[in-house]
């Protein structure tokens, strides 16, 4: 099954109420303006489910739709220097060229502080902020690293209700970070690689709130806590990718911290990378952040963050994550087995909500829905940030050809 985000799943139907005659000349809306917004007037409301809506949405828009929280940028941003490079995919394609056929908003290839390649598309600019999708899972998963190191969180092996009390007796008390941060809860839901999907039934309503009035009265803890379903499977024993997950583990570090997440990932991880610009978190009507996915950030600091994992969580010879983090993230344990390359899915792995790319784990991935992607190797050090609109068939492929012939440079 194609891989389905739990926070970009279709909302009922694909665009079956949008005007066709218009927009199926134009699929990403560039007569419009690229418009943003919950869709067409008198439709129902949706925040992925209309193609045309997707540029402007994913690169700004969605701040105007959901409640968001502001991560103000470093006073000493990391420098980067334009140093072009032709990087080329075959005979035939290279980094432009694939951008043009893949729909791709924003594409750029970082090695040390050189920017290999930048390119924006549909009349997207390099200080517009990107959605992050499901590539903000691997920034709670950093903060995780930063929370141990600093004996906030004592074991990864710990029960969430040592840190939850009002989990206690609740179906979820027994579930382990490291479960949680694996993707093997246990939870009683299916959202992505897994059918029928109820996701939203379940809990993703939540975040988002229904038709016609999104983004009102959400509360994601009260739906953890009412969560009537349980667990399917014993905590540890399966693969099962929720938002529930970071959303859990998000839960635990305000508590450990008694501060909001968006105030963690400043103080801790996004000044301290040196970030240029300022990033955003979409909230639900309670102020509880999207763990799963609502961080969005320049292309280039998106880059620096890549930057930051591939230099073993250092920037600017200061140790922002744990090094010892960073080498946990790209191995398995005995207790780690329901995550293991070619466990999880064919030819990937997963750990501390990064995905393995490569069975040593040296090659990582941030992944979310509609193709937003960062690839980080760790040998050479070499980064790919990449947003876009929407997958296609055969760009997963092509873009990790690409990345291959960026190392390989």
């Amino acid at each position: 099954m194609q891989r389905r985000d739990f926070l970009g799943a279709a909302l009922v139907g694909g665009a079956a109420l949008a005007p066709a005659g218009s927009w199926a000349q134009d699929p990403w809306g560039e007569t419009s303006g690229y418009p943003t917004g919950w869709g067409p007037a008198g439709a129902q409301q949706k925040w992925e489910g209309y193609p045309q809506y997707h540029v402007g949405n994913f690169s700004g828009g969605l701040e105007t739709m959901f409640a968001h929280r502001v991560i103000r940028a470093s006073q000493s941003p990391l420098p980067l220097t334009t140093a072009r490079r032709k990087i080329k995919l075959s005979m035939f394609m290279d980094a432009s060229d694939y951008a043009h056929k893949f729909n791709r908003t924003g594409l750029l290839i970082a090695r040390g502080d050189e920017i290999w390649h930048e390119q924006y598309r549909f009349k997207r600019t390099a200080d517009m902020r990107f959605f992050g999708w499901s590539m903000t899972k691997s920034i709670v998963g950093l903060l995780v690293g930063i929370a141990l190191e600093q004996q906030r969180l004592l074991s990864l092996d710990d029960r969430l209700d040592k840190y939850l009390a009002q989990l206690q007796g609740h179906p979820f008390a027994p579930i382990t970070l490291r479960q949680l941060l694996n993707m093997s809860s246990g939870i009683h839901i299916c959202e992505s690689f897994c059918s029928p999907n109820n996701g939203f039934e379940r809990y993703g309503y939540s975040q988002i709130g229904y038709s016609p009035r999104r983004a009102q009265g959400t509360d994601q803890i009260q739906a953890l806590l009412n969560f009537r379903w349980g667990l399917s499977d014993p905590p540890g024993q399966r693969f099962n990718y929720t938002d529930i997950c970071p959303v859990l583990i998000g839960w635990v570090l305000e508590t450990v911290y008694q501060q909001p997440l968006h105030a963690i990932a400043e103080q801790l991880l996004w000044q301290p990378l040196g970030a240029q610009s300022d990033a955003s978190w979409l909230t639900d009507a309670a102020g509880f952040t999207f763990s799963g996915a609502g961080f969005s950030a320049t292309l280039r600091d998106w880059a620096r963050l890549a930057l930051l994992v591939a230099g073993g969580g250092a920037s600017s010879g200061r140790q922002v994550v744990p090094l010892s983090w960073i080498d946990e993230t790209c191995r398995h344990t005995e207790k780690d087995q329901a995550a293991r390359f070619n466990v999880v899915r064919p030819g990937r792995g997963y750990r501390n909500f990064f995905w393995h790319q490569s069975a040593d784990g040296q090659l990582l991935r941030m992944a979310g829905n509609h193709a937003q992607n960062v690839l980080i190797d760790r040998k050479t050090k070499t980064v790919l940030v990449q947003t876009g609109v929407g997958s296609e068939n055969g760009a997963d492929e092509q873009m990790l050809a690409l990345f291959a012939s960026a190392c390989s440079a």
